[in-house]
């Protein structure tokens, strides 16, 4: 377990960048935190590190999931804050995109049991207006 303070949004866009440089296909990161913690924030930049050319990275909160080409391969980004099941995850190509790109998932707490071993859990923690702790866990 890592815990790093972070305070101002140009540091955390910076952590991001450095946690994509490290990502390869396979890799599984849950995004943890209350709403306005920093979750999408973290994963647009996460994305647009590995894109030769920046884009507009959507939340997924209505669709679900995204998925971006980029210099590592295909990039998934999850919200399942909307799903009532875990049945649910089938439907928008959950387990498809475990095997085959890098997964951002935000609110992971009902895909769990389906998380691989090497899962990285990251929890962002709320200090103030733009400075938070972020905690990293190799599960």
């Amino acid at each position: 377990m890592k815990k790093i303070i972070l305070n101002s949004q140009i540091e955390m866009a910076d952590f991001a960048k450095q946690f994509a440089a490290s990502s390869q296909t396979g890799n599984v990161i849950g995004l943890k935190g209350t709403l306005g913690a920093g979750k999408s924030f973290f994963a647009r930049n996460f994305i647009n590190a590995l894109q030769e050319k920046s884009s507009e990275v959507l939340s997924p909160t209505f669709n679900l999931v995204y998925s971006y080409d980029t210099t590592k391969g295909e990039v998934f980004h999850f919200d399942l804050y909307r799903l009532k099941s875990a049945d649910e995850l089938e439907n928008i190509g959950f387990f498809e995109a475990l095997k085959n790109g890098i997964c951002l998932i935000e609110w992971p707490e009902i895909a769990q049991k389906f998380l691989p071993k090497n899962y990285t859990e990251i929890e962002i923690k709320i200090l103030g207006e733009e400075r938070r702790e972020v905690v990293v866990k190799k599960l």
